[in-house]
């Protein structure tokens, strides 16, 4: 068995980053971007107000109340007509262009109205008050996004600033899941004596489709060599295949064997931990295989630990692994056995700062257990105080 680390580390040396594609932005979101995109002109492209009020000369206001006279209203996309000169203003909406000679523009919740076509400045308000200069945020030509940044609905919105309609990100992996055993039956079927409902399809797809990809899904592999081999065959046409069950050392845990018929050179088949001991990390000439436990938590365990950093890898993301959040331990804990265990708990805010609470389960098997938690708490075999930090993993990036 390997460590949890040096099986991280594995994934990630052996997973390859694939080739960029040019996409719409509103496609791309979720994508990191395999180029810089500089900006097509200086953002704000003109002086413009930042608030409702009055654009006038902070040279008339240093000593209020002061009355000025109002020469035109300039609502958002009205150029200005008329400068503002001494004793003048005029009334601006915000992110209107600022009139020739006004430098500083008055909130209007500090005027009144003082009649007769003016308005009456109450405050002092120096020069570059509430005014957004041209180009202050972005000037033309200067890079706005870099290569390996993630789009987010952010990033959407600068690239529209700058005209861009599509952008070169790197490919999201095509992927497949199959899941293996002859207990195996339908969601919509009752299960008989010594049957099961196949929810690690349904979970690992799930999966998937929170990390950003699609996946085909292969059916149920039966624990037969030729059934495997045709389907293992098939999912070795994309980048990803899973294989949920049949990895492990019993009679009918076919899957290594296949792997090696199909020539998948597997680079670990068991970690040192629970649960998820007899995880499989592969690799082809076409992509890579994770090939995960049958119980539904240690399925899910595993993606959470390595298929997730493998996906983002493969998607460009300089920071695939997602960080751990120290936290205090809210009970005490006893490990037994020699394997790092993962229990499933649920974070809370502790004053400023964190605090992991292991959430009771009966084992590898129990899902509902799972679903009341948000985290993983690992914990090393041994005693383990209440208060004691470590590093706890969150089940969402």
């Amino acid at each position: 068995m390997i460590s949890p680390e040096e099986a991280l580390r594995q994934v990630l040396a052996h997973t390859p980053r694939l080739e960029p594609v040019e996409a719409p932005v509103l496609e791309a979101v979720g994508d990191v971007l395999a180029e810089p995109v500089p900006s097509d002109m200086d953002l704000p492209p003109f002086d413009k107000s930042a608030m409702d009020g009055y654009a006038a000369r902070a040279a008339d206001l240093d000593h209020p109340p002061v009355d000025l006279a109002v020469t035109e209203d300039v609502p958002a996309g009205v150029v200005p007509t008329r400068p503002v000169e001494p004793g003048t203003c005029a009334r601006i909406m915000t992110g209107a262009p600022m009139p020739q000679g006004a430098d500083t523009v008055v909130m209007v919740e500090d005027t009144e109205p003082a009649g007769d076509g003016r308005v009456r400045i109450l405050q002092a308000v120096p020069a570059g008050r509430n005014v957004c200069v041209r180009g202050e945020d972005v000037r033309r030509g200067e890079t706005v996004l870099e290569a390996g940044h993630r789009l987010r609905p952010a990033e959407a919105g600068t690239l529209a600033s700058v005209g861009r309609k599509r952008v070169r990100v790197f490919r999201r992996p095509t992927a497949a899941v199959l899941t293996t055993g002859d207990e195996l039956v339908p969601v919509s079927a009752t299960p008989g004596p010594g049957q099961i409902r196949n929810a690690n399809a349904w979970s690992l797809a799930a999966c998937c489709r929170r990390a950003g990809i699609a996946c085909d899904d292969l059916g149920v592999g039966r624990d037969t060599e030729s059934d495997l081999r045709g389907r293992l065959a098939d999912g070795l046409s994309r980048d990803l295949l899973l294989v949920s069950g049949g990895v492990s050392v019993g009679v009918w845990d076919l899957v290594p064997k296949v792997f090696e018929a199909l020539g998948v050179q597997v680079h670990f088949g068991t970690v040192r931990q629970k649960p998820g001991k007899p995880t499989v990390f592969a690799t082809h000439e076409r992509g890579i295989v994770f090939g995960l436990p049958g119980n539904p938590v240690s399925t899910l365990v595993s993606f959470r630990l390595y298929v997730e950093a493998a996906i983002r890898t493969m998607m460009g993301d300089p920071a695939p692994v997602t960080p751990t959040v120290a936290a205090t331990l809210a009970e005490a804990v006893t490990i037994r056995g020699k394997r790092r265990r993962y229990l499933p708990a649920r974070l809370r805010r502790d004053g400023e700062g964190w605090a992991v609470q292991p959430m009771p389960t009966h084992g590898s098997a129990d899902l509902v257990a799972f679903c009341r938690g948000d985290a993983l708490a690992p914990l090393e075999p041994g005693d383990h105080p209440r208060g004691e930090v470590l590093e706890a993993v969150p089940m969402e990036r």
